[in-house]
């Protein structure tokens, strides 16, 4: 049997590509749920990146056999090229759009998966709302995929796709990052996370920066497996596996251990389950819980005791009974810091605000922080009025939380300089630090028990630990039910608390909280460059051969 015979002309295989729409389709569909095991908790399995190339392959040289198809056509169409060239534009669009789309729709709908479960916390009280969600979510974020498909449909060559694929893709992940209030969850470079010496790298170029230089590594082994069919070798591919790849070999040369400084904090997580949080009789229990479980071991040498988000269940700027209990659990010349709702004022009326308290020995509240960036459907209601009713407690917000103040940092006597983050606001590269006033220390306070047992909890740890390499910064990070840990500078976690455990972690932070990168000065401008030079240089390749 011959596979290959050599009658067959490069652009039957397009044909054939055109005649199997539904098996592109599903091939397409198989390498996009595969493709998410490049995302923890899977990060560094080879199946998901070979699921990308996989993808890739057929996607760019099905783009070089439909040029060829066009190029060497049936005479009538050559004699009227000129009539018929918007015509094999749109075909050529459509041709990488939609497999892109799908790869797309079920890469995000399925690493994203873990947002269903917030639904499932009441039972089958919403259930029927999960189809909805996984559907939106992947017709939605498909685009995002599909778009840059569309826009590397326009080069001439498989070198000037390549390139126009992976510049826009990476200027969408920024475009994710504000669009709708934001959400650059699973930013492509997270998948480097498997190794600490692998993200060195986002201290230069940020995570965005890593996004682009994996796409197009992935892009170049796409090049060279897909003209195995083709019978072609793309000489060009390495340079897009070996610039890339010297890149991040030389950073991850640079990693160095850091070295245990003197300040002892504790992280106390006591795995309350999501549906006894909110009970009304359960208030006081998981409040006492945080407490005793802070005294488990002595206080003593402790400088800094950390509760997650919502730790505590009392207004304690206007309880002083349970403020004076709190107390219990902050250690000698130390502070604790809460989670917790804050009852502040706003336009004359009391507006409540997810924060975080610094509390001294004597119940002082030293500093707060109040959150920002609020999670749409889960703090806020967006366009309030035009929903029916039903949905307030679908998305379990009878009233709006209030904003807190842009990069407000925590002073604390004693301490270094504390900056804040609650939730999910640790996810936006290059939106968490004052950069006017830069802490050395962000305190990141979660409640992961939203996501359940999923892949949610790993992959917005990740997320932290990308922010404290891109801006070389200590982040401390408590998480109710979740996954607690320190994070240095340089990426290496200690002290971590794995999900749905119950424990206290004392962990030494390092020696030198911070240091200044190459990303935390410039942000987002090094990867902007490095899109643009991608658009140009793809642009240039368009106009040639």
């Amino acid at each position: 049997m011959i596979l290959f015979p050599k009658q067959l002309k490069p652009y039957t295989y397009g044909q054939m590509l055109k005649r199997g729409r539904i098996a592109l389709g599903v091939w397409c569909f198989l390498t996009g749920a595969a493709a998410v095991l490049i995302f923890p908790p899977y990060a560094g399995n080879w199946q998901g990146f070979a699921a990308m190339v996989l993808f890739l392959a057929v996607l760019l040289v099905q783009g070089e056999t439909l040029k060829k198809y066009e190029e060497n056509g049936s005479g009538d169409v050559a004699a009227n090229q000129r009539g018929c060239e918007k015509k094999e534009k749109r075909s050529a669009l459509k041709s990488m759009f939609w497999p892109a789309y799908i790869f797309g729709f079920v890469f995000y709908a399925v690493s994203f998966s873990w947002i269903n479960n917030a639904l499932l916390l009441d039972g089958d009280k919403f259930v029927a709302f999960v189809p909805a969600v996984f559907f939106g979510i992947g017709l939605f974020f498909g685009l995002f995929w599909g778009i840059p498909a569309a826009v590397a449909s326009l080069g001439r060559n498989i070198y000037a796709r390549a390139l126009l694929l992976c510049g826009t893709f990476v200027f969408l992940e920024w475009v994710r990052s504000f669009i709708f209030t934001g959400f650059p969850w699973n930013l492509l470079g997270t998948a480097l996370a498997f190794d600490v010496r692998a993200i060195q790298g986002a201290a230069y170029i940020g995570t965005y920066g890593l996004s682009l230089l994996l796409l197009l590594m992935c892009c170049g082994a796409a090049m060279l497996f897909g003209g195995v069919f083709q019978k072609r070798f793309y000489k060009g591919a390495l340079l897009f596996i070996l610039f890339p790849a010297a890149f991040l070999f030389w950073n991850a040369g640079q990693y160095q251990k850091t070295d245990e400084g003197s300040i002892l904090v504790r992280l106390v997580q006591p795995s309350i389950p999501q549906t006894y949080k909110w009970e009304p009789a359960e208030a006081y229990a998981n409040f006492r819980s945080y407490i005793d479980l802070s005294l488990s071991k002595p206080l003593k040498g402790i400088k800094l005791v950390v509760w997650g988000e919502t730790a505590t269940p009392y207004f304690l700027d206007r309880d002083e009974v349970h403020l004076r209990e709190i107390t219990e659990a902050v250690p000698p010349d130390g502070f604790l810091i809460t989670g917790l709702l804050r009852a502040g004022v706003h336009d004359g009326r009391y507006v409540p605000y997810n924060s975080m308290f610094v509390i001294d020995e004597r119940g002082e509240i030293k500093d707060y922080y109040d959150k920002v960036h609020l999670v749409p459907f889960g703090e806020y209601l967006p366009f309030r009025e035009l929903w029916p009713s039903f949905m307030a407690p679908v998305a379990n917000v009878v009233g709006d939380l209030g904003r807190g103040e842009k990069y407000k940092n925590m002073q604390i006597p004693g301490l270094p300089l504390l900056g804040g983050a609650i939730c999910y606001e640790s996810i936006f590269p290059k939106q968490v630090l004052n950069p006017r006033n830069r802490p050395e220390i962000l305190i990141v306070v979660a409640n992961d028990g939203w996501y359940g047992v999923s892949a949610g909890p790993f992959q917005h740890l990740a997320a932290a630990q990308m922010r404290a390499v891109e801006e070389g910064i200590t982040v401390i990070r408590s998480a109710n039910t979740g996954i607690s840990a320190v994070i240095a500078p340089n990426g290496d976690m200690s002290g971590i608390i794995g999900l749905n455990e119950k424990g206290i972690s004392d962990t030494a932070l390092p020696k030198v909280l911070a240091k200044k990168t190459l990303y935390g000065q410039f942000g987002n401008l090094i990867p902007g460059i490095l899109v643009l030079l991608c658009w140009v240089l793809g642009w240039c390749l368009k106009r040639g051969k």
